[in-house]
């Protein structure tokens, strides 16, 4: 097949119109696979999880269709970190990317590569941050990005119009609904504007219930917030309106990244793709939402950690189901994507395939627990904060390295606003011991120098 070659911009490879027409239609028996991401969508962010607060049909018609990981965390709330993450299929420490401003070790292969090697024309539209420029050793042969969501959107319609020699795995990464950065600095939206706010106070979401900051919080959590100086958490002076503008326009940026999601989908139907194809959605990382009067990312708490994750295989007999697995998104995205495309995982990787969940021919995954970490920094400038997190099927464990309080345990089935602080209790919790030692034996193994309980 005759593949063009895409020139490099800021370190992402523009294609020239992504003039494709002259791929021919002959195909192999396996599953195109299309993967769409979202930046910056908090798992409840979407109607399909009961929220009332937004409509989004695109995304849900993806849970309809296939099974949506309730339970599904990012490997780091970042942007950089938990994509790189998701393209090598291990940890932020361990492939270095540990803020936006780090560069990938390119001692580890990308799934890109991977796909390539095995057979798939691999195609990127959009965001791509991930510390290495997308040239020939990411697999990509056919990508664009630096472009606005509703381009992204155009390329990727006019991508699946085209016929294929090969199986395709293809990637549409969007912004939004990133710009609620912006719209939390009171700055013009990059991805333009959203419909003006309601001028009455009744019809803006209210504050969530968690909306206040839990007692015995570990002190580094606002250390680093503070240290940001307002950019990226300008939240400290806001009242109850302010709160609850932001909520109501973050799930505005929301619906407007939907409705892109859906012409993507409507291509998938009208060029007769959907009885092979794949469709997994994710986003990188969550939003603060106003939990804990946190906005952004970066936190442990599971709304800037915990994420959409759906995944719609053609045909499978758990269409419309919610799975309980404990997911992780960085280290289970390779094995997961590789596993439908019939191509051998690496017996090194940490992740598991969810291909047989989507499936429905098993509902859980051979694993006790997940890890997340994070680094509060901005850019290169990292802010002296890190932590990490264990989730198990019921508790949620998290540890930071100075400050007061510097451990987090909550019971998530009684108390899944993350309120109430076990690790303080007089009488020592059971589990917070358990706890630590899972973190401390994955630590071992992944060899992650965090300074963990032997340092409390």
């Amino acid at each position: 097949m005759n593949r063009r070659q895409f020139l490099t911009r800021s370190g992402v490879m523009v294609g020239a119109g992504l003039c494709l027409s002259d791929i021919s239609s002959a195909q192999d028996s396996r599953p195109n696979i299309l993967v769409i991401m979202t930046d910056q969508q908090a798992a409840t962010a979407m109607s399909c999880t009961g929220n009332p607060h937004l409509k989004t049909p695109a995304v849900d018609s993806i849970a309809a269709r296939g099974v949506r990981f309730e339970r599904a965390y990012a490997t780091q709330p970042l942007c950089l970190p938990c994509r790189s993450s998701m393209l090598a299929g291990r940890y932020p420490h361990e492939i270095g990317t540990v803020t936006n401003g780090t560069k990938y070790n390119k001692e580890w292969p990308m799934l890109g590569k991977m796909m390539s090697d095995g057979g798939y024309e691999c195609a990127y539209i959009g965001k791509w941050h991930v510390g290495a420029p997308m040239g020939r050793r990411t697999g990509y042969t056919i990508a664009t990005g630096g472009v606005k969501d509703h381009e992204k959107t155009a390329y990727a319609v006019r991508y699946l119009s085209r016929k294929h020699d090969e199986p395709f795995f293809l990637t549409v990464s969007y912004v939004n609904p990133h710009n609620v950065c912006q719209l939390a600095r009171h700055q013009d939206l990059p991805e333009g504007p959203i419909p003006p706010l309601p001028k009455n106070m009744d019809d803006l979401p209210p504050l969530p219930d968690n909306f206040a900051i839990p007692e015995n919080e570990p002190t580094a959590i606002r250390e680093a917030q503070e240290m940001s100086r307002g950019k990226h958490y300008p939240t400290k002076d806001w009242d109850e309106r302010l709160w609850r503008e932001y909520l109501w326009g973050y799930y505005r940026i929301c619906e407007k990244v939907d409705a892109e999601i859906a012409k993507v989908l409507e291509a998938v139907q009208e060029n007769g793709l959907a009885d092979n194809t794949v469709i997994m959605f994710v986003a990188d990382h969550g939003e603060g939402i106003a939990a804990h009067h946190w906005n952004q990312k970066q936190v442990l708490y599971d709304e800037a950690v915990r994420v959409p994750c759906m995944i719609a295989p053609p045909k499978s007999s758990a269409a419309g189901e919610v799975s309980t697995a404990l997911v992780s998104t960085g280290i289970d995205y390779l094995p997961t994507i590789l596993d439908f495309a019939g191509i051998s995982c690496p017996d090194t990787m940490p992740g598991h395939s969810l291909k047989s969940i989507a499936l429905g021919k098993s509902d859980a995954l051979p694993r006790e627990y997940v890890v997340s970490e994070t680094i509060f920094a901005s850019g290169t400038r990292q802010f002296g904060v890190s932590g990490r997190m264990l989730r198990t099927a019921r508790y949620k464990y998290t540890i930071y390295n100075k400050g007061e309080c510097r451990e987090q345990l909550f019971d998530m089935e009684k108390d899944p606003g993350e309120m109430n602080n076990l690790a303080v209790d007089k009488e020592p919790h059971h589990e917070l011991n358990r706890h630590r030692q899972l973190l401390t034996d994955w630590a071992k193994e992944r060899n992650d120098d965090f300074p963990y309980v032997n340092a409390l």
